[in-house]
């Protein structure tokens, strides 16, 4: 992970995001870009336009800038860091530019919103999630920065399209010496379900299965006991794309982990 984006407006939940860039940069040396999207206002004039994108754009630079001065105290390892604005909507110009420059990784902010659990509308984390090539790590608001030492892996019963899928995740324990736990929330209760190539993907990995049944309560409440039971530091779950009936199982399980995970959420993009 050689180039790490921190996407962020600066609210609570983008200052979370930072301190985990930071820690990331250090562990694998890496450039870190502190990106924020500029928004073009609702309703104005075309002359009072330019002038309200034109503060919106230097306030950001010099909120950034201090943010960096800050920061650049805190790297090691070799880790840089760099401060971008750029213009249009959250969501889409974040994925645009994160693939335009060969980013390896995006580290935005979460806040819950209670209207908003149940569905991707209105978040820009979600919407980063369902459009991006890239894995994203979404940390909440309220999630204090921690050492990453156990990292819960939830996965369903869909197979994944080979070792790739799950490099961003293997580099993490590397780097961090972390321990893994590999969750299953088993619908049928019959031990299996899971892709039967995933041992070999996490060959060389120390890791450990834990196969529940899933018949008691929902997939989300269960990946959010396994990661409480195991205080786990991080979730990782991997966000399928395959056609129609996949994005509606994703969408919902991974909207509400989005919105309720305590701890930061890695997701990893199987498209």
């Amino acid at each position: 992970m050689k180039k790490i984006m921190v996407a962020t407006d600066y609210s609570d939940s983008a200052g979370s995001a930072v301190h985990y860039g930071v820690s990331l940069a250090n562990r694998f040396g890496s450039l870190l870009s502190l990106v924020s999207a500029v928004e073009e206002p609702y309703s104005a004039s075309a002359g009072a336009l330019v002038d309200i994108k034109k503060r919106i754009r230097e306030q950001a630079l010099e909120t950034m800038e201090q943010v960096k001065q800050e920061v650049s105290g805190q790297l090691t390892n070799g880790a840089t860091i760099d401060i971008h604005t750029v213009d249009g909507d959250p969501g889409r110009t974040i994925t645009r530019v994160a693939k335009a420059k060969d980013y390896d990784l995006i580290v935005m902010g979460t806040k819950g919103s209670t209207a908003a659990r149940e569905l991707f509308t209105g978040s820009v984390a979600n919407a980063v999630i369902k459009n991006s090539k890239l894995p994203v790590l979404a940390v909440p608001v309220k999630a204090p920065f921690e050492d990453i030492n156990r990292i819960v892996l939830a996965i369903d019963d869909q197979s994944i399209d080979g070792p790739h899928v799950l490099q961003p995740l293997v580099e993490l324990l590397r780097a961090y010496g972390a321990e893994l736990i590999v969750y299953h929330g088993d619908r049928d209760g019959d031990g299996q379900g899971y892709d039967p190539k995933l041992p070999e993907y996490l060959s060389g990995i120390t890791h450990r299965f834990e196969v529940r049944s899933g018949k008691e309560g929902s997939i989300s409440e269960g990946i959010q006991q396994a990661v409480k039971q195991h205080r786990a530091d991080l979730l990782c779950m991997i966000y399928h794309d395959r056609g129609f009936f996949g994005r509606i199982f994703n969408d919902s399980t991974v909207s509400k982990i989005v919105f309720d995970c305590p701890v930061p959420l890695l997701v990893l993009q199987d498209t």
